[in-house]
């Protein structure tokens, strides 16, 4: 088979009929086609039952699940592609020129474009397949699913327009192969060639990279605790495994296409053709292995859920339950990263409450400047940045804090013999080694005083370890940011972007003065803020706030309505793209409000001191130049509940008001989401949207301060609050 008359010279470049004989020599070998022919049917059978299931169940779209599905797409689209170029060879004994791959009518080129736009595609996916369990230990708590998923999509998008406006601007690009396939590969153009096998090389050096940064990273930020050890080991085993196989066998598919590229142009030996068929042969085993590593991961997880549905099921059989429960001990190990995920998720939720309740326990002596944990700026305020001027403030009679006191913090670094010492061993718990920061602890103690709430109750560890076994985060709609709520149903967890940090710390002084000053704000109460930093990665801190529940720890069934109101009637409405009839289950918004509510049904004295507090609190609002702010409304049945709702009645008078229209309803409203600054962002955001709708008018939600505070009094407070 391979004699010195298959050999392809790269560098003639003669057209016509020469041209078109020197291309037969590119035809696939006999051991080639018979290998596609009898591995690729394989391959393509199991990537269609693999998209099959993903079209049948689309929530196996969510990340990773859209990667595993492109790069089974795509290793699908492969194996077609060998499979009917190595039978069209074997029947026409010609290489695939006219059919699949026409250099000179220009005809028929979309094979190469699509094998080419695949394979790049492919390698980009394996490659982001590889970043997602890193971003997934790296930002426990933090939603990167979708920042992977864009970025994913994105780059895509631009390797096909990349692609084809190559094309568009050098049809001759498109052509056989070195190995038989057609391509982008100008074989007759050595300055094409080198530039494609550089960039080939670039994306094998991008992948090989990028595994091996993952794995001494992802055994850097996964410590080895005894409840993550286990999981750790077995987790990096089984990805070994799989990158270890592609990168080997793409570091012989490069070796093999180097020897290819340099004996068509500079050696044109017989004895190194063989390497032809040994890149098609590692083509068609590295599609295979990636195809079984793929089906193998997603058929387990499947049959996890099935499983688990199986067992709900069939509570009753007991023998049968057994076997069930012990089929998936057997299979649970290799569902790795979702157990990884949760036990890290676990381990940080605990951190975050043994440092709150370590941090109760500091004393005053043991405070430190802001200056020494100084947060730099991500954006400028521009002009107005309210950073502490209480000529800002409305109606200053009292001020109970002084400068000195914002910019004090309590330090704690958190460890596992730390816990021990301090909880006697009592809670056989875990933690990460932490920094663990609270801001301004004079300032929040004033409020935690003032309001009579036991923060080291609602936060204990025991007490919530239940919480953080159900918890899953990050459930905080299109922020991204989690909310955890604690065991008593009364504060919430929620964390912060760096973003709305710096907007808080700033204006802090403002805040406390102006809630010191006016006990009667519909603001919702924050009761602390912090920021966590692990000793792993201390360069990624975790940003949240304490705030309390506006529902006060009422159960979740006794909550009727809840609405989410800004003032704003684009894209806010909710019942009209949801078929869900309970309506509890929904954050309901204005336009739903309007033809349901019409108005917040309360007595007359209550509506006119309700209004002039929110006219209050968003003339606040606008002069710290913040927007983006909502109104929460919740209509909450209190029949059952009396003495709970007259354990709250003292401290929350104006946040609970009876319905006159209902018995035994209550509203329970405040202000909430107050942190968003009219930035660049914003202005870019409201652009966007009218243009997007083509209507200069259109009223979105981004405004600047003055016109959202203009319109969430007119449009809001004034209509469901008339006087």
């Amino acid at each position: 088979m391979y004699d010195e008359s298959k050999i392809f010279n790269c560098q003639e470049d003669s057209y016509g009929e020469q041209f078109l004989i020197n291309y037969q020599k590119l035809k696939l070998f006999p051991i080639d086609c018979w290998t596609f022919v009898l591995l690729s049917p394989i391959t393509f059978s199991i990537s269609v039952r693999i998209i099959y299931e993903f079209l049948k169940d689309l929530t196996l779209f969510g990340g990773p699940g859209d990667v595993i599905f492109v790069i089974t797409l795509t290793n699908g689209i492969q194996s077609l592609t060998q499979f009917s170029t190595a039978l069209y060879v074997l029947i026409e004994d010609s290489a695939p020129v006219k059919l699949f791959c026409d250099v000179i009518m220009n005809i028929n080129q979309i094979t190469g474009i699509t094998t080419s736009i695949v394979f790049v595609i492919s390698n980009i996916n394996i490659f982001i397949f590889s970043a997602y369990p890193l971003a997934l230990v790296y930002n426990t708590l933090e939603k990167t699913v979708k920042f992977i998923r864009i970025f994913n999509y994105t780059l895509t998008a631009l390797i096909i327009i990349l692609v084809i406006l190559g094309f568009l601007f050098n049809d001759n690009i498109i052509s056989i192969t070195l190995n038989g396939m057609c391509a982008i590969s100008a074989t007759h153009q050595s300055f094409w060639d080198y530039i494609i096998a550089s960039f080939y090389l670039f994306v094998f050096l991008l992948f090989a990279t990028m595994s091996i940064i993952y794995v001494f990273t992802f055994k850097r930020l996964v410590p080895k605790m005894s409840s993550i050890k286990e999981l750790r080991g077995k987790y990096l085993r089984y990805y070994q495994k799989f990158i270890i196989f592609s990168l080997v066998m793409k570091f012989f598919l490069g070796i093999f296409s180097g020897i290819n590229l340099l004996n068509c142009y500079i050696f044109l030996k017989a004895y190194l053709l063989p390497s032809e068929t040994c890149d098609n042969v590692t083509q068609a085993l590295c599609i295979l292995g990636q195809i079984h590593y793929q089906y193998l991961n997603f058929i387990i997880k499947n049959l996890l859920r099935t499983c688990k549905i199986q067992i709900h099921q069939m509570t009753q059989n007991l023998r049968l339950l057994c076997n069930v429960k012990n089929f998936i001990l057997i299979i649970l190990e290799f569902n790795l990263l979702e157990q990884l995920q949760k036990e890290m998720k676990k381990t940080q939720m605990i951190s975050m409450l043994a440092g709150i309740q370590m941090l109760i326990k500091q004393n005053q002596e043991n405070t430190i400047l802001y200056k020494d944990l100084e947060i730099i700026d991500d954006q400028d305020d521009g002009e107005g940045t309210c950073s502490g001027d209480l000529s800002e403030l409305i109606e200053v009679s009292l001020k109970p804090f002084t400068p000195q006191e914002i910019e004090q913090c309590w330090v704690v670094n958190l460890n596992n013999d730390l816990i021990k010492s301090q909880f006697h061993d009592t809670l056989n718990i875990q933690v990460f080694q932490t920094r663990c920061i609270l801001y301004a602890p004079k300032i929040f103690n004033y409020f935690l005083t003032l309001d009579n709430v036991d923060l080291e109750d609602s936060f204990d560890v025991n007490k919530n370890l239940q919480n953080i076994e159900q918890f899953t985060g990050p459930d905080g709609g299109k922020s991204g940011e989690f909310f955890f709520f604690s065991h008593n149903n009364e504060l919430i967890i929620k964390t912060m972007r760096q973003a709305e940090v710096n907007t808080y710390k700033k204006r802090l002084l403002n805040f406390a003065t102006y809630q010191a000053n006016n006990p009667e704000s519909l603001l919702n109460k924050i009761y602390g803020m912090y920021t966590f930093e692990r000793v792993e990665k201390s360069e990624a801190k975790i940003h949240f706030l304490i705030m309390k529940n506006l529902s006060l720890g009422i159960p979740r069934n006794y909550i009727l309505r809840i609405y989410d109101l800004k003032g704003s009637e684009y894209d806010r409405e909710v019942l009209a793209k949801r078929s869900e009839t309970d309506l509890s289950k929904l954050t309901l918004k204005d336009l739903d409000f309007f033809k349901i509510e019409q108005q917040i049904w309360v007595e007359q004295s209550i509506m006119q001191k309700l209004n002039q507090n929110l006219i209050k609190d968003s003339d606040f609002l606008e002069k710290q130049h913040l927007i983006d702010y909502s109104l929460l409304v919740m209509k909450i049945d209190w029949k059952d509940q009396q003495q709970l709702l007259y354990k709250h009645q003292g401290n929350q008078q104006i946040n609970v008001n009876p319905s006159i229209k209902e018995q035994n309803i209550y509203y329970h409203i405040g202000i909430i989401d107050y942190l968003q600054q009219w930035n660049v962002n914003k202005s870019l955001e409201r652009k966007t949207k009218k243009i997007i709708k083509m209507n200069l008018q259109l009223d979105t939600s981004a405004q600047e301060p003055n016109r959202y505070g203009k319109r969430f009094k007119q449009k809001l407070v004034n209509r469901i609050l008339p006087l």
